[in-house]
């Protein structure tokens, strides 16, 4: 379990998005509409992301958490 699963047991951080995530994928963290990251590498559950303009705002999370951004 996560920090956020112990301190937000109510609060569902899965996204339920099934799309296929891979190296260069635009993602967003959660069911919000944030910042739009890039997945860097995967590794088992966990997704390496970064902010693709900036690379400055990088994040271990795990895949059930990303939803895939729709081409706009």
């Amino acid at each position: 379990m996560s920090y956020m699963d112990v301190l937000c047991p109510e609060f569902p951080l899965r996204t339920g998005c099934n799309a296929p995530k891979g190296r260069g994928t635009l993602v967003q963290v959660g069911r919000n509409r944030g910042p739009v990251y890039e997945i860097v590498s995967i590794e088992g559950p966990t997704a390496w992301i970064r902010e693709p303009v900036t690379f400055r705002s990088e994040a271990l999370v795990p895949l059930e958490r990303l939803q895939v951004v729709a081409a706009r």
